[in-house]
């Protein structure tokens, strides 16, 4: 876990940026590749970390509070203010890099669905609530999000009353957000903490912001942990995180390794992480700093080993090749629906649990859609305007460059991460490159790369490139 220096064995290049961009945010262009070439890896960490910070949170929208009554008689249904909300997030992650990968990332770990949820204006407050603290506290955090309304009524914590107590939320606050599965609680712990959780379960209008109720809380007396008390709310959170906080840390980081890192977890990366964790209070930002500008981190064995979910195949390849489209297509609302019909539906995930990932994102149902969404993003790029497929490669191999395989491995190197192409990709990709040109220009020197054929030779090499295998990992 020591901090990463550039060697000339190991240096600080192109390939390593747009690893931190593919694994911080969801990729970059050439003007963040040429940005942070002038930085040291550590200033690097630092400024994504400290623009997360600095971002404005997503403005809340004039439903923000509406309740039930008012949605019914605004003359759309709930549907259309959660495509709304969906098409925010998306557009949020295409503009805001490493705050909206945390805020999918923890979307994804305190898991709410939004057609369980069924009202738009809680689940704003859940998105704003994961944007204001996907770098803050992690006991903050738990205990703000047991009380989010989106989340009280997606596990039942709206059902939860004295003489009738609802263990949903209480088993997955140990199960899935704290301490993990069978983990240092039993079944007799879920159910004291049950009846703790009680009472907040009214509104004053139907579906309006929830409150809590005395009338419906249990005040008799709990044990919880081994720790006996006539427990609230907050105590629950307290007693979690005084008696559970090695395994709490442990369990946490290992996720942020899954997730950011690689699926083979290193048990002495983790440790590292879940002391860093607990020595800082649960604070979240000296970890990521930690892992993020480590050697380990950088290391070459920790690349191509994530499979891409669809968000980051689709958004990475809009964000890396920066090319226009035309203004009257709502973009966000065709990356919602690409995304969604690859598995991955953004405020609903499979279930309670979350998308598990990598091999879960392909089978032989989504892999073909894959392409074929890829395929639409270029196609789209293409329509718009010819000529910025030029100006793509020129920008990558400068104005000069007639060596075909040198083109090809630019273009390769750009969108993908590190890989040797086989022999016959890289004939097979020259070929498709070469078109309909006499490949006897090529020989005598007539082709340059400023023919006007130029743009179609590229547009078609990043159709055949897309569809590679190894474009699906990061």
């Amino acid at each position: 876990m020591n901090t990463y220096i550039p060697t000339n064995s190991n240096p600080w290049d192109s390939d390593k940026i747009q690893f931190v961009c593919r694994r911080l945010g969801f990729g970059c262009s050439l003007s963040d590749i040429n940005k942070y070439s002038n930085y040291t890896p550590e200033q690097t960490i630092e400024d994504i970390v400290e623009n997360a910070k600095l971002t404005d949170f997503t403005a809340a929208p004039e439903w923000a509070d509406w309740d039930n009554k008012t949605f019914n008689s605004s003359g759309n249904n709930k549907a259309y203010y959660h495509t709304i909300l969906q098409k925010q997030a998306l557009s949020d992650m295409i503009n805001n890099g490493f705050r909206e990968r945390l805020s999918l990332f923890w979307s994804n770990h305190f898991v709410v669905e939004y057609l369980d949820v069924n009202q738009p204006a809680y689940l704003y407050k859940y998105y704003k609530l994961i944007q204001e603290n996907c770098l803050g506290n992690f006991q903050t955090f738990v205990r703000k999000m047991g009380l989010a309304p989106a989340m009280l009524m997606y596990l039942n914590g709206y059902q939860n009353k004295k003489n009738s107590p609802n263990e949903n939320y209480a088993r997955e606050l140990y199960e899935l957000f704290t301490l993990g599965e069978g983990n240092g609680y039993t079944q007799q712990d879920i159910v004291e903490t049950a009846r703790a959780l009680t009472g907040f379960n009214r509104t004053k209008t139907y579906m309006g912001e929830i409150e809590f109720n005395e009338n419906t809380f249990d005040k008799g007396t709990k044990t919880i942990f081994g720790r006996t008390g006539k427990w609230g709310y907050d105590d629950v959170v307290n007693i979690l995180f005084e008696e559970k906080r090695d395994l709490i840390a442990n369990f946490i980081c290992s996720k942020i390794y899954r997730y950011f890192v690689s699926p083979q977890a290193n048990q002495n990366i983790i440790a590292s992480m879940a002391s860093t964790l607990k020595q800082n209070n649960f604070e979240l930002e000296p970890v990521f700093k930690q892992l993020f500008k480590s050697e380990y981190f950088f290391d070459t064995n920790n690349s191509n080993v994530l499979i891409k979910s669809p968000i980051d195949m689709m958004i990475g390849l809009h964000l890396q090749l920066s090319l226009s489209y035309d203004e009257n297509l709502d973009l966000p609302l065709q990356l919602r629906n690409k995304c969604r019909d690859m598995g991955q539906n953004i405020f609903s995930p499979v279930d309670v649990a979350g998308w598990q990932g990598n091999h879960d994102w392909i089978n032989s149902e989504t892999l073909p859609k894959r392409w074929e969404f890829a395929d639409y993003l270029l196609i789209r790029y293409w329509k718009k305007n010819k000529n910025q497929f030029k100006k793509l490669i020129k920008n990558l191999v400068g104005n000069n460059e007639n060596d075909l395989e040198v083109i090809v491995n630019k273009l390769k190197n750009f969108i993908f991460c590190p890989y040797q192409m086989k022999s016959e990709e890289m004939d097979e990709a020259i070929k498709i490159f070469i078109g309909e040109v006499p490949e006897s220009y090529f020989e005598d020197g007539t082709w340059t790369i400023n023919d006007d054929s130029v743009p179609r030779q590229v547009y078609d090499l990043l159709r055949f490139l897309v569809g590679l295998p190894e474009f699906q990992l990061k």
